[in-house]
């Protein structure tokens, strides 16, 4: 990671219990913890498989955080200055919307090589414990990084560039609310469905393995999923070019040649849904005691599936399940 400009300010409730924001008044130093704090940060957003990517709307285009962000990239103002801006704004909205925060709103800056990207976290605090040096058990907060977490992240090199969906988010998962805080506070518009991008990207997929040597299909399949997956991962697109390259067994010109025919006009770069990424590979399923999971591939081979009785049969049990049932029958 290249972090240039790192900061936090935190949140509280004041003694009104209203929402109050005590404001950093310089910059964090860049040093081991703050980057290590910046991975962390960002390993937890890219897990999330709710992230939502589209554009600043027309209106927030010059206002808002995309007016304060383009005011900082053009050097009209500092980090600092810019930081302060979107956290006085977090502090209305919470106000408007009742919403209570006791955490801290972190924000930085990362370029590698010639990309650079904003990102902006709403993170709350958690009571843990911890032993201390007097092994005495005492409370200590610490920042919690799952369900709570909101994130946005602004791909500052492709929105002054190529634009499309440079701008994405993800809302906590604790509660309701959190969404339109975020949609608020960045002005985000025009989401993508990337679940029927998906859809239809694993389609044109499929059909292309039917000229396949049917012992090549599973790993060919594979070999896109996989791919695919690492994009996302990365909050990367996946390429045509990028994706032809790394599939092996295939001709990469005529499988290129292929997504670019069949896809829509000027997707060269899809954004895919990792869910039905996973899906397309393997089905799965859970409920109560009951768990099932099985590669597509064995439907209709080992596994048949008949919907009219809603009836699941399986040819021949793997051989750790066939002996623990056996050994259940002679009990």
């Amino acid at each position: 990671m290249a972090i240039t400009h790192f900061i936090s300010h935190h949140f509280h409730l004041n003694e009104q219990a209203e929402p109050s924001v005590h404001l950093r008044e310089t910059e964090l130093a860049v040093d081991d913890l703050t980057e290590t704090l910046a991975m962390d940060l960002k390993r937890a957003y890219l897990s999330r498989v709710n992230r939502q990517h589209g554009q600043f709307s027309g209106e927030a285009e010059t206002a808002g955080l995309a007016g304060w962000l383009d005011g900082l990239l053009q050097e009209k103002s500092d980090f600092l200055a810019f930081s302060g801006q979107v956290a006085n704004q977090l502090l209305a909205l919470l106000k408007e919307q009742e919403v209570e925060l006791r955490g801290h709103l972190v924000l930085f800056l990362e370029q590698q090589f010639d990309q650079q990207a904003l990102y902006l976290f709403v993170v709350n605090q958690r009571i843990a414990t911890r032993i201390n040096e007097q092994q005495a058990v005492e409370p200590v907060l610490t920042l919690d990084l799952g369900a709570s977490l909101m994130a946005i992240k602004v791909d500052l090199t492709q929105w002054k560039g190529e634009g499309g969906a440079y701008l994405s988010m993800t809302a906590s998962r604790a509660g309701k609310g959190g969404a339109t805080l975020l949609e608020q506070l960045t002005g985000f518009s025009e989401g993508i469905d990337k679940a029927a991008v998906t859809r239809d990207f694993l389609e044109r997929i499929e059909l292309f393995s039917q000229n396949l040597p049917e012992e090549q299909v599973n790993d060919y399949r594979s070999q896109v999923v996989s791919y695919c997956m690492e994009q996302d991962l990365q909050d990367e697109p996946v390429e045509i070019g990028g994706l032809s390259q790394a599939v092996e067994g295939v001709d990469p010109s005529v499988f290129s040649s292929y997504l670019a025919d069949n896809l829509p006009s000027g997707n060269s770069k899809l954004l895919l849904d990792r869910k039905s990424l996973q899906r397309y590979v393997k089905f799965a399923g859970r409920e109560k005691d009951l768990a099932i999971s099985f590669s597509s591939y064995q439907l209709n081979k080992r596994i048949h599936y008949q919907a009219d009785s809603d009836t699941l049969s399986i040819t021949g049990l793997p051989k750790t399940l066939r002996s623990q049932l056996l050994g259940h029958v002679e009990e």
